[in-house]
C-alpha cells in the first residue's frame, strides 16, 4: 500500500486552478508501487477527520491517466473496452525491431491524441531495445487544452520473457 501522506489545508482555489480542474480533470492518485514494475497503488492522505483517498488534479491527472492507458492492454477494462494501449501486440509479434518501434510510436500517438484533453503532441521518441529484449522506453511531450505543456516517459513497454526463455537466450539456444 502507498504511504499515507499529510493533508494540505484546503485553500480557496483561484480561478485558474478551477479552470484547470474542469479542463484536465481530477482523479484518485495511483502511484507506481516500484520503479521496476508497472503496478500502481491507490494513494491515501491524512485529513483532520482520519484518512481519505489522495487525489491528483489538472496536468498531473492527465499525465497519470495517459501513463495508466499506456500500461494497460486495450480491452482489459471490462467497463470501457476502448480503454488501453494497442502497441503491445506489434512488440510481441513483430520480428523487425525497427518496424516494432515504429508501430509502437504510432500506437502511442494514437492513444495520446485520442484524449480530448490533449491539444497536440509536440515530441514522441521510442528508444531502441537492448540486445535480447523487446522492452522499450517511450517519451511523449504534449500540449494540453489548458495551454499547459506536459511530458511522460514510460519504460519497460513490451513482453518480458519468462525465466526459462531468458536462460535459453543466455545459453544461446
Amino acid at each position: 500500500m502507498s504511504p499515507i501522506t499529510s493533508s494540505t489545508p484546503d485553500l480557496p482555489a483561484s480561478d485558474e486552478t478551477v479552470r484547470r480542474r474542469r479542463l484536465l480533470g481530477v482523479g484518485v492518485r495511483a502511484d507506481l508501487v516500484d520503479n521496476s514494475d508497472l503496478a500502481r497503488d491507490v494513494g491515501l492522505r491524512r485529513t483532520p477527520g482520519g484518512v481519505d483517498l489522495d487525489v491528483v488534479e489538472g496536468l498531473d491527472a492527465l499525465t497519470q491517466d495517459l501513463a495508466v492507458g499506456l500500461t494497460s492492454l486495450r480491452g482489459s477494462d471490462p467497463f470501457n473496452s476502448r480503454f488501453g494501449f494497442l502497441g503491445l501486440g506489434p512488440l510481441a509479434e513483430q520480428t523487425s525491431p525497427a518496424i516494432a518501434r515504429e508501430a509502437l510510436r504510432s500506437a502511442v500517438a494514437q492513444l495520446v491524441a485520442a484524449d480530448p484533453r490533449v491539444r497536440r503532441i509536440t515530441q514522441l521518441t521510442a528508444g531502441t531495445p537492448s540486445a535480447g529484449s523487446r522492452a522499450l522506453e517511450v517519451s511523449v511531450a504534449f500540449e494540453a487544452i489548458s495551454d499547459a505543456g506536459g511530458s511522460l516517459t514510460v519504460a519497460g513497454l513490451g513482453p518480458v520473457p519468462d525465466a526459462g526463455q531468458q536462460a535459453r537466450q543466455e545459453d544461446g539456444q
